[in-house]
C-alpha cells in the first residue's frame, strides 16, 4: 500500500479581533489578505501555496485557545529573514525581544501576534 500524498491547505489561528489581527498578519507579516468577514469571524490570508485562517472561536471555525504558540513554523529565505527579524524586533513584536540561534546553528524569532499567539519564523 503507497502512502497517500498529503498537502496542507491551510492554518488556523485564533483571534480576538479579525481585523487588527488581519492587519498585522498582513501588514506586518507580509501575508496577503484575501478576504475579512467580521459578521462571521473569519479572515483568509496567503503565504505561497498554504492559506492562514484567523477565526474567533465559537462562531464556525472551531474553538482554539487564543495566546501561546500556534504549533507550526514559518520559514524566510535570507536576507528577507534578517530584514523582518529586525523590523520585528524594533518595533517590539518578539517573544523575549531577541533573534534566537538555536544549537544546531539556526536562526529564529517567536512573533508574538496582537492577542500573544506565537508564531515561530525560522531562516531557512
Amino acid at each position: 500500500m503507497s502512502s497517500p500524498h498529503f498537502q496542507i491547505q491551510m492554518i488556523k489561528v485564533p483571534v480576538s479581533d479579525i481585523e487588527a489581527s488581519s492587519k498585522f498578519y498582513s501588514e506586518t507579516l507580509g501575508f496577503e489578505l484575501q478576504f475579512a468577514a467580521e459578521e462571521f469571524g473569519w479572515a483568509q490570508l496567503s503565504a505561497g501555496e498554504v492559506s492562514l485562517a484567523l477565526y474567533k472561536p465559537g462562531m464556525g471555525g472551531g474553538n482554539g485557545h487564543i495566546s501561546g504558540s500556534v504549533d507550526f513554523h514559518l520559514m524566510l529565505a535570507n536576507p528577507s529573514f534578517e530584514e523582518l527579524a529586525n523590523r520585528l524586533l524594533e518595533a517590539g513584536h518578539l517573544a523575549e525581544d531577541m533573534i534566537h540561534t538555536g544549537n544546531d546553528g539556526s536562526s529564529f524569532v517567536d512573533v508574538l501576534d496582537p492577542d500573544g499567539n506565537i508564531v515561530k519564523i525560522m531562516m531557512c
